[in-house]
């Protein structure tokens, strides 16, 4: 009976490290890159997704996804995306002078207090905010300044999953607006790209943050660093309707239920589509394309 339990406990010990094993093994194999084809049905499958769910997506007022959704449209030339952003800007920035986020799409924003204004935010907002403006009160404050560190994540953020990747945002738009000294944020860009190609190695769940993490590298010219099986699981997890799920999922359980990974944890649930997961799977597949076509050029 001792024996019995003994292995009955190595086994639920040993079942997370095989699972881990086999997972870290799949997400760091050898394969062939991935064809333009492929990206190119990818990107029309999560276009007709938004698209279908047009309604939905627009009660989902999150500047930084809308401005992926517009970036696409821009790169691709896409009616589709450009009239969906369209649809979103005239609902929610046109006629609101004060919203910081205006600065995002090009837009102007009155800039007085703004600090003030971005009270209760995530810090990684007062960063891109930052990045957007270069207002001084922003610059002044703590949250912003350690945000300018390479050990920023692991000081404050250590057990976020996607830190290292907000913060390579705020420094993707320092850089876009001057904000900063220009060989300094090239310096730390190589190390935020640095630190995302661990993460992507020894992060084998395709979440939500997988795709951003990828996402990252090739929007900051590291597209060399990409992995091709990382892009291949990318696109092997989009689901049958266009959207990618922010969960990953391994064992099939009762009904359309899946034991697998969420962004944080582990869960029982259904994979369903979701706008934050596709709107990065959306720019990510343009911005390959775009890249893909320049260097055939």
């Amino acid at each position: 009976m001792m024996k019995k339990s003994l292995w009955l406990v190595f086994g639920i010990l040993a079942l997370p490290v095989l699972i881990y094993t086999a997972l870290f093994i799949e997400n760091n194999r050898d394969v062939d890159p991935v064809e333009q084809h492929i990206i190119a049905s990818s990107l029309e499958k999560a276009t007709h997704w938004a698209v279908t769910n047009r309604d939905s997506l627009l009660t989902q007022n999150n500047a930084m996804l809308w401005w992926m959704i517009k970036r696409s449209a821009e790169l691709s030339n896409d009616y589709r995306l450009q009239r969906l952003y369209n649809d979103y800007r005239k609902r929610y920035i046109d006629g609101n002078l004060a919203s910081p986020w205006r600065p995002l799409f090009g837009l102007y924003s009155g800039r007085s207090n703004l600090a003030q204004r971005l009270e209760g935010f995530p810090d990684y907002n007062l960063y891109f905010i930052y990045g957007l403006t270069c207002d001084q009160g922003l610059q002044a404050q703590a949250l912003v300044q350690a945000q300018m560190e390479d050990g920023f994540c692991s000081d404050h953020h250590p057990i976020s999953p996607a830190c290292v990747t907000h913060q390579l945002m705020g420094l993707q738009f320092r850089q876009q607006n001057a904000c900063g000294d220009e060989a300094e944020m090239k310096r730390q860009v190589e190390v935020l790209q640095s630190m995302i190609v661990k993460q992507l190695t020894w992060d084998p769940r395709v979440v939500d943050v997988y795709l951003q993490r990828v996402l990252m590298l090739v929007d900051t010219g590291a597209v060399a660093d990409v992995n091709p099986i990382w892009l291949r699981r990318i696109i092997n997890q989009q689901l049958a309707g266009g959207g990618w799920s922010p969960f990953q999922p391994l064992l099939a359980m009762t009904g359309e239920k899946y034991f697998g990974f969420t962004g944080k944890s582990l869960a029982i649930t259904k994979p369903k589509p979701s706008f934050h997961a596709t709107a990065q799977g959306i720019l990510l597949m343009t911005l390959l394309l775009d890249k893909g076509e320049a260097s055939s050029d």
